[in-house]
């Protein structure tokens, strides 16, 4: 049997005009199905029976050929189309979610790349740190940080800690654009890709919790005040009872023992030997007097309300003079002008006594004491003076202290416990004048300058 070959040519405007028929593949089928035919009615008939049969197992074989073709290639497009729809899908979702975190307004969100750059910005970070996208975009964000907290590396350890765990959340002091500071919780993890683990970027989610701190530093500032106010009913229940001790359970004991041993020289029936033991009781006593009322009055300026005065017309020269006569030493007096004003007088006889005491026992032997009263304007100034050892330098500025003497390695004659510049200090701050001192060249000068009306205020100022 011959075989031949059938050659079908179409011109660009005949495959136009196919076009509408149908799939192009279907369409040059049944055109070869009809070549096919012509050529088969052409042929001799006893060569057509058996072209017949060929014809037909080809032209099944080719329709079958066809039908898969056409069939695989729909099955291509219902998989593109699927595809195209999935894919569709997909983004709007992303798109959804997109805008859902840029509308978020209580959280700042945004993306940093593998370096801290930010990447993107939703609402809640330009609402909590001031920056607009296109202001903070592309900037590290480090800008949200202190300068001390830049220096330290804070912003790099974050950034380490994140990519080796996770994971990093912290609370801190943040820094927004206009430079003010906001109490932040922030969270920032990692963003891979799945597939093979490569860092993508990460995400940050800042929280404003200014709020939240001041609540709680107030509540930490209440419970302190609270605590402040258990330590002050304590103090004040300490001073009532150490002042009663100091007041009462001290002092009138010794004063019965004072009363008591003068009541028995006073009689004059004692021998020499029993006389100068009652003398030292009564010394002894009186000394231990005087050191109870230092200690009550260091508790009264320190724990309690301060020194107590009495303000009264009072002339200072009267004063001084008295103070001059109770001391067997030499002591010069010199009054100038008017020195009289508004008093305690027996509280400034106690200051007296304390300063001249101390310049009489440093002073150098033979040389006198110095006392100078003298009227300046609105005050009145008094000096009290000596030759001898100066104050040290190092010792000058601590002498009204508590238990501090102005010759720290001389014990007190008087036996007292250093207490007798502080208290003077503060009967003179009580009367709103000052007390100062100072040593130069062998001469050491106290300097009271009182103004003439005392304080209205009955206790001094602790």
């Amino acid at each position: 049997m011959t075989k031949q070959s059938i050659t079908v040519e179409l011109d660009d405007e005949t495959i136009r005009s196919l076009a509408v028929l149908g799939e192009p593949i279907a369409v040059l089928a049944h055109l070869a199905h009809s070549a096919a035919d012509g050529v088969r009615r052409g042929a001799h008939p006893g060569e057509r029976a058996e072209f017949d049969t060929e014809l037909a197992d080809q032209r099944e074989a080719n329709a079958q050929m066809v039908s898969t073709t056409i069939r695989a290639q729909e099955l291509a497009e219902e998989a593109e189309k699927g595809e195209r729809r999935a894919s569709g899908v997909l983004e709007e979702r992303e798109e959804q979610f997109r805008r859902l975190v840029e509308s978020v307004g209580d959280y700042a969100i945004f993306m940093l790349d593998p370096k801290g750059i930010v990447t993107t910005w939703n609402l809640g970070a330009e609402r909590i740190k001031g920056y607009k996208a296109d202001e903070i975009i592309g900037q590290h964000f480090s800008r949200f940080y202190g300068d001390e907290d830049v220096r330290s590396g804070m912003c790099e350890r974050e950034l380490e800690i994140a990519t080796r765990v996770g994971r990093f959340e912290d609370e801190g002091w943040r820094i927004r654009k206009d430079g003010s500071r906001f109490w932040a919780n922030v969270v920032i993890s990692t963003i891979r890709d799945s597939r093979d683990g490569k860092l993508l970027g990460l995400a940050k989610i800042t929280r404003d919790l200014t709020s939240r701190k001041a609540a709680e530093e107030e509540k930490i500032e209440l419970a302190k005040s609270q605590e402040r106010e258990g330590d002050l009913r304590a103090v004040a229940e300490f001073r009532e009872m150490f002042i009663g001790i100091l007041g009462h359970d001290l002092r009138n004991p010794l004063g019965s023992i004072i009363m008591a041993a003068g009541g028995l020289l006073r009689r004059g029936h004692l021998d020499e030997q029993n006389s100068r033991m009652v003398t030292l009781i009564v010394n002894s006593s009186q000394r231990m007097t005087r050191m109870i009322a230092q200690l009550l009055d260091l508790t009264r300026a320190r724990l309690g309300d301060g020194l107590p005065i009495e303000p009264k017309p009072t002339d200072l020269r009267e004063i001084c003079r008295n103070v001059v006569d109770e001391f067997e030493a030499t002591i010069d007096l010199e009054v100038l002008g008017d020195v009289t004003g508004t008093w305690d007088a027996d509280r400034l006889a106690e200051v007296l006594s304390n300063l001249a005491g101390n310049a009489v026992e440093y002073a150098t032997p033979g040389t006198a004491v110095v006392v100078k009263a003298q009227a300046d304007g609105a005050e009145v100034v008094v000096e009290v003076r000596n030759h001898g050892q100066p104050i040290p330098v190092d010792v000058l500025p601590f002498i009204f202290e508590p238990f501090r003497r102005a010759q720290q390695r001389q014990k007190s004659q008087a036996g007292n416990l250093g207490l007798g510049l502080y208290i003077a200090r503060q009967i003179v701050l009580s009367h709103g004048g000052t007390l100062d001192a100072h040593s130069v060249d062998g001469t050491t000068t106290f300097v009271i300058r009182l103004p003439r009306g005392a304080a209205s205020s009955k206790t001094a100022a602790s």
